[in-house]
């Protein structure tokens, strides 16, 4: 069991997200959006972390709340967050909306088979 604590002053639940691509590890703010099915990070986080369009392995649409646009899925070595890591998950590389303070989304598929708790009261993340 995991439990970590989030500034509950934010506009959104912002956890410290380890994310290893090519042996280099890099430390990025996401955004725990558990109306996301899927992991999204950011097209300048991907760029930073050395990843170009060259090397994502399929073009896909996706729609949201301001239009449709094409992103990019990419398979990351692994992302850590909240004492959870996932190896070799598929994530979606697209713009993230101006001033969400995020290089990315954790979406409902990085919680898979963990109970993930989120306690508004006490400003907690609890994933077992």
């Amino acid at each position: 069991m995991s439990k970590v604590e989030f500034d509950i002053s934010k506009k959104a639940v912002i956890v410290s997200v380890a994310v290893e691509a090519d042996g280099v590890t890099s430390d990025l703010d996401f955004i725990l959006d558990t109306g996301s099915p899927e992991t999204l990070i950011s097209d300048k986080a991907i760029r930073m972390i050395g990843y170009t369009p060259v090397d994502s392995f399929e073009d896909v649409p996706v729609h949201t709340v301001s239009g449709s646009a094409t992103a990019y899925r990419y398979v990351i070595d692994n992302i850590t967050a909240l004492g959870v890591s996932r190896k070799g998950i598929k994530v979606i590389s697209m713009q993230m909306p101006a001033g969400s303070g995020a290089h990315g989304l954790l979406g409902l598929d990085f919680f898979e088979n963990t109970r993930l708790t989120i306690d508004f009261k006490t400003a907690e993340i609890i994933v077992s």
